[in-house]
């Protein structure tokens, strides 16, 4: 009987382990990378110049300027 419950919460802990295993700060990191490379991006675009005008507002708000 005590292994059925230990063997239970060992299986609700590493659930958790496995549902938190991505943390803030990786998704932090992922953010700023895809951030940079949509801004990298952007300068390849075309178009009017409010589109240019729109599109560099957006890449001053990915930069976080």
């Amino acid at each position: 009987m005590p292994e059925v419950i230990l063997d239970q919460l060992t299986a609700k802990v590493q659930h958790l382990a496995d549902k938190y295993s991505i943390t803030f700060s990786d998704v932090e990191d992922e953010i700023e990378e895809t951030e940079a490379t949509l801004s990298s991006m952007i300068e390849h675009l075309t178009g009017s110049d409010v589109d240019i005008k729109g599109l560099a507002e957006l890449k001053t708000l990915l930069r976080g300027e």
